[in-house]
């Protein structure tokens, strides 16, 4: 076998690899798990209502406030990931 075949094996190995992470199925039953799209959709624009207001606080120079919303969009943001 030449190299060049050898390292399509591998790259065939290693996409079979990622994909067997990626396939975000219940350990459990084996059944695929699907974000709950209303709760993603919920968030992601509370999120961006923080991330607009911290917008105007910028504007006005409160910093302090700016970056405790920033701070809270961004914890929005990983709790957006995990509906």
């Amino acid at each position: 076998m030449s190299t060049f075949d050898e390292a399509v094996v591998d790259i065939k190995n290693a996409r079979d690899a990622i994909d067997g992470l990626v396939t975000n199925q219940n350990p459990d039953n084996g059944e695929t798990k699907h974000p709950d799209p209303k709760k993603h959709k919920y968030i992601s624009f509370i999120k961006s209502g923080f991330r607009i207001i911290a917008g105007g606080a910028l504007c006005f120079g409160d910093f302090l406030v700016a970056g405790s919303l920033f701070i809270v969009a961004e914890l929005l943001g990983i709790a957006e990931e995990l509906v």
